[in-house]
């Protein structure tokens, strides 16, 4: 009998790489990483005074970017894949959605175009080169969360990782030859960053797409899918508005500190550039989030719209202990080698005190796992829940603004006291709409050995 040859090493590296999961960790983390990646670059190949807007353009794409138009893609992934599962027309939600995100996008231009004196003045001392690269990176972050939203709900991870990693590279590779080169400058290392956005957007059109792995519903879940109902136009664009406001909400919350912070210390170059890189630093665990979040929500819509309310339960619960690991993880990295890392990696000009950097890579723990559950919130049409929360979060946070604390003290206990409210809120209502509560205390009640009762199916509401 003739046997195959084993694969070699080189197929068997080939073949991991090519497995969705793989590509999408990858292909998220490059992304994630790149604006990081981005600061340390410039932090090393430029002066001082050129820096300074460029940490701001970072935290602004993100604080409006990703805070007025990621609720496109959660909401795009959401409509298609609950479409899919019932057997509803995909194109109808992909219209809505894009009608829907089309006004808010409009709206967003318009607003920081009539801020952009207060604007270019208090975070680009007086750059306008850099306001223009601000609204080219909302145009083009407008355009990749609608094209990743589509392919997430299809469940086409690998069409979709593809985008990240053209995005991330985008922005890395001719930011570091502009450094190799000695040629870089505050306006053309920001066009760099701020076309990232764009150049992943129109990967996505023309990446090859998976086949849709959808099945058509069988037994109780057929009955459920016969009786629902196609998502109208109202409901799509009332869902996107209360999420739109939530996640805006809870870009405020992760960026609000920074930009506050560094207000403050505005006379004091250098330490603003060390408390952006810490910001930055302390966040990457926030990488996490991407591999697990991008295929988590796709999957727990098609449970949610079905009825499977303890597989939902099951799903956010795991993922939140993955995320609860890597938060401590980050914890000690943080303590044992962030003042190091800060000043001979990312470049900052000054160091930072480790308990500092804990504090903030604390205050991620809770965003790691407020996130995880915003998906699950999101899946269930508790839209309301995610707006409510982040907003609490915010309120949590500007008191504390408002305490006369030093600068440094006021980073520390605003970026622990926002998250921390916010998560405490989200898993409340997750656990109440999905029946977890009741199924609790059934449990506890439940003499030993008797065989309980089939969980009741909850209706997510709407």
């Amino acid at each position: 009998m003739v046997t195959a040859p084993a694969p070699g090493r080189g197929t068997r590296l080939l073949s991991l790489l090519n497995r969705p999961v793989v590509l999408l960790a990858a292909g998220l983390g490059l992304s994630a990483a790149a604006g990081s990646a981005f600061i340390a670059v410039v932090n090393h190949s430029m002066p001082v005074d050129q820096v300074r807007p460029l940490p701001q353009l970072y935290f602004l794409l993100s604080a409006i970017g990703t805070g007025m138009f990621a609720a496109f893609e959660q909401e795009m992934t959401r409509a298609v894949s609950r479409a899919l599962a019932l057997g509803h027309s995909e194109a109808q939600v992909i219209r809505h959605q894009v009608r829907n995100a089309a006004w808010v996008g409009i709206g967003t231009v318009a607003i920081v175009s009539a801020a952009s004196p207060f604007i270019t003045h208090h975070w680009f001392y007086g750059n306008w080169l850099v306001f223009v690269e601000l609204v080219i990176g909302l145009a083009g972050i407008w355009a990749s969360f609608l094209v990743r939203g589509v392919l997430s709900g299809r469940q086409q991870f690998r069409s979709y990782a593809v985008t990240m990693v053209v995005e991330g590279l985008a922005r890395l590779l001719p930011s570091i030859a502009l450094a190799l080169l000695g040629v870089g400058s505050t306006w053309s290392q920001g066009l760099v960053f701020a076309l990232g956005s764009a150049v992943a957007a129109v990967s996505g059109l023309f990446v090859a797409r998976a086949p849709i792995p959808f099945e058509k519903p069988q037994g109780a879940e057929a009955e459920v899918a016969a009786n629902s109902e196609p998502e109208t136009a109202n409901l799509a664009a009332v869902r996107l508005a209360r999420l739109t406001g939530g996640v805006l909400a809870g870009q405020v919350l992760m960026y609000a500190m920074p930009l506050v912070v560094n207000g403050r210390l505005a006379e004091q170059s250098k330490l603003v550039i060390a408390v952006g890189s810490a910001v930055g630093l302390t966040r990457l665990a926030l990488l996490i989030l991407f591999p697990l979040q991008a295929p988590l929500l796709p999957k727990l819509s098609a449970a949610a719209a079905l009825g499977r309310m303890a597989e939902v339960r099951r799903m956010t619960a795991l993922l939140a202990a993955v995320c609860v690991a890597a938060g401590l993880a980050g914890i000690a990295g943080a303590g044992l080698f962030g003042p190091w890392v800060l000043t001979s990696v990312m470049g900052a000009p000054v160091s930072l005190s480790a308990a500092l950097l804990m504090e903030l890579a604390t205050g991620t723990l809770f965003l790691l796992v407020a996130n995880i559950l915003q998906s699950a919130l999101t899946a269930l049409n508790r839209q309301q829940t995610v707006l409510v929360a982040w907003c609490l979060g915010v309120v949590a946070m500007f008191i504390v603004f408002a305490v006369p604390l030093g600068p440094l003290t006021t980073a520390a206990v605003a970026s622990l006291v926002g998250p921390a409210v916010t998560m405490v809120v989200m898993a409340w209502d997750v656990l109440r709409t999905t029946g977890g509560w009741h199924a609790s205390a059934a449990a506890a009640a439940q003499p030993e050995g008797e065989p309980g009762k089939a969980e009741p199916v909850v209706e997510p509401a709407t």
